[in-house]
């Protein structure tokens, strides 16, 4: 019997196919990483919607009167405590569903105001106190 030295022809395929599988792996965990860096979340474009309305609420008082804050909305300070301020529009626009607060996605600001007086009860203003509640696709700020 003769002694060669060598690989087989199965082996070989055997190797390039184990590598090719590493290969694959290892490139679709990148172009996923890549993907999760370039393309920003769900979340991050609710919590940036979020900001930008609250932003302009910042400087707002009860003489603006009409303000560019969210569609239809004459006077941004006066919502009603129970249904609150409806900002849907400003939702991101990668959400699903149908829109109302008992719905998959909504996004309503709240505004209560309550009276700080001083200890020697001479200025009495209003403070404004904001809450907000967002809904797109499960996820829920």
């Amino acid at each position: 019997m003769l002694n060669h030295k060598g690989y087989t022809i199965v082996e070989g395929i055997i190797a390039m196919l184990l590598v090719a599988i590493m290969v694959g792996g290892i490139f679709s965990a990148l172009m996923a990483s890549r993907r999760a860096i370039i393309e920003p979340s769900l979340k991050e474009e609710m919590v940036y919607a979020m900001e930008g309305v609250l932003n302009r609420l910042k400087g707002l008082t009860d003489t603006d009167g009409i303000a560019n804050v969210c569609d239809g909305i004459t006077n941004p300070l006066d919502c009603d405590s129970t249904e609150g301020c409806n900002c849907d529009e400003k939702l991101p626009a990668g959400c699903k569903g149908e829109t109302g607060l008992d719905k998959d996605k909504y996004f309503r600001y709240f505004i209560t105001t309550q009276t700080v007086s001083d200890a020697g009860n001479k200025v009495q203003p209003q403070v404004y106190f904001i809450t907000v509640k967002m809904k797109c696709n499960g996820e829920v700020l």
